[in-house]
């Protein structure tokens, strides 16, 4: 009996001084966050003028002449396909430029 209540005791003065130390905590969980939409850029044109780009770590080809004109470092978004290349092809609107980019995947 004298080893539950000493146990329990320890284990009381253990954890009082992490609820002692002043900071507001709540009661109620929260069922989701709400994060800003994702930015992805072409990470990589080699060589430069190509159309050949990395984008999340994946190699994507252009195929059509508007793919050409692209840099790194320009923002994008995906249209239609995968981000990591899970696809056949792939097409991408640049914010810069403006124009879409058809694309295979690899």
């Amino acid at each position: 009996m004298r080893k539950l209540l000493s146990v329990s005791v320890l284990a009381v003065l253990t954890c009082a001084p992490a609820v002692a130390d002043g900071m507001r905590y709540s009661r109620y969980h929260y069922r989701g966050f709400y994060l800003p939409p994702e930015r992805h850029v072409i990470e990589v044109v080699v060589p430069p003028y190509s159309g050949r780009f990395i984008i999340n770590g994946t190699r994507f080809t252009g195929r059509t002449p508007a793919c050409f004109s692209w840099a790194a470092g320009e923002r994008i978004a995906l249209i239609a396909g995968d981000w990591h290349g899970r696809c056949i092809d792939a097409v991408f609107y640049n914010f810069a430029r403006r124009s879409t980019c058809e694309t295979w995947c690899h």
